[in-house]
């Protein structure tokens, strides 16, 4: 029976892992580091939503936080700060650290040194916390698409019947590529190798009434694969390039060929 004692993390060091790994430090590196198990540091990553709400709520029931020393640089790289979320800019610690040594310049702060802890107690005063950016609604303004929907649409659709709209999608199949997850035995390390980045382009179209499916476009990087010899005929249409890409010409030929 093993004696090694397993290591107990306060809220505030959790954070702090969280925080490396967002910032792209490895699973190994902070494993070998700390000298922890990567299941304990998948333990903390998966509850890290939790482990934030935590830590967040600790900070802001301190009744004092101490109020920066250069409140030109804090006010400056607050202000900078909000209009970059305003454009839904993505910003990490180092960013900031880097923007707030860039404002210390401006301001000849020639005693100010901006630290990775200079920006936890900065994040702490203003309450800004890590959060994953998921789905894309940023990308299109809001109101755009429905004012799309219910002004250009349907003069764009009112000479056609929803026999013949139809709706074509690309997608990358990665062939070789093992799977994330497996089952293991409790207490074993799991590890993989390099993951294959070999790939397919496949483009799938289909009539608005799902009546008709086209034939599906397959895009390889080989010419003439191995595998095609002897074969008469395929299921799908194949065509090629360096990159295994959709390219504008591959695009035009599918259209005026089908």
């Amino acid at each position: 029976m093993s004696n090694k004692r397993r290591r107990c993390f306060t809220i505030a060091e959790k954070v702090k892992i969280i925080e490396r790994l967002e910032c792209g430090v490895s699973n190994k590196d902070l494993c070998q580091e700390l000298g922890i198990s990567q299941s304990t540091l998948s333990t903390i990553w998966k509850s890290e939503d939790q482990i934030k709400s935590v830590f967040q709520k600790d900070v802001t029931s301190n009744k004092r936080l101490k109020c920066s020393q250069h409140q030109d640089v804090e006010l400056a790289l607050l202000e900078w700060f909000k209009i970059q979320r305003s454009k839904n800019i993505p910003i990490s610690g180092p960013i900031l650290q880097e923007k707030a040594t860039e404002f210390g310049k401006r301001f000849n702060k020639i005693d100010f040194q901006c630290s990775s802890s200079w920006i936890t107690r900065f994040r702490q005063r203003h309450n800004i916390v890590f959060g994953k950016i998921s789905g894309e609604s940023s990308s299109v303004p809001v109101g755009v698409s429905e004012n799309w929907l219910e002004h250009v649409w349907p003069n764009l659709r009112k000479n056609y019947a929803d026999c013949d709209i139809y709706n074509a999608d690309e997608t990358g199949l990665f062939y070789r590529l093992t799977p994330s997850q497996t089952l293991r035995f409790k207490g074993e390390t799991c590890s993989g190798g390099k993951l294959s980045k070999e790939r397919l382009t496949i483009l799938v179209a289909s009539n608005m009434t799902g009546s008709y499916k086209q034939k599906l476009l397959v895009i390889g990087k080989s010419k003439t694969p191995r595998c095609f010899k002897n074969v008469k005929n395929l299921p799908v249409d194949y065509k090629s390039n360096k990159k295994a890409w959709m390219t504008g010409d591959i695009f035009s030929d599918w259209l005026k060929d089908g």
